[in-house]
């Protein structure tokens, strides 16, 4: 099996994207933030961004409503970062088997009882 090393102009082995986003997720771990508060920034964000565009609409001034309404856009773009760094954080906070069996698509609230009849169906080695 061959590995891509990407190599800068000087000839240094630069860390590859897949380390960099690992590195950031740990970090974001390590803060204390968990899935669901990424979700939930997320859908806040949207909620925010709603609100500015709104709140645009009542001002007068077309220069502080283009501002007002470049910020909506702005924050606008916000949820899909925070719903992508939930996602990463929801991975790392399931174990491998738990992963392997959502892949499989099985549906959270049947998780538990796929886990055990995995766990039934190994054989054991006395």
């Amino acid at each position: 099996m061959f590995h891509v090393v990407d190599r800068g102009q000087e000839g240094r082995v630069l860390p590859s994207k897949k380390g960099v986003f690992m590195r950031i997720a740990l970090s974001l771990r390590k803060l204390g933030l968990t899935s669901d508060v990424l979700h939930g920034l997320g859908f806040g964000s949207m909620l925010a961004a709603i609100s500015l565009w709104g709140r645009s609409a009542g001002v007068s001034d077309w220069r502080a409503k283009a501002r007002s309404e470049r910020l909506a856009i702005f924050v606008g773009l916000w949820p899909p970062t925070f719903f992508l760094l939930g996602k990463v954080m929801q991975d790392l906070e399931a174990s491998p088997a738990q992963q392997v069996l959502r892949a499989r698509g099985v549906e959270e609230s049947q998780l538990d009882d796929a886990l055990r009849h995995e766990a039934a169906a190994v054989p054991s080695s006395n």
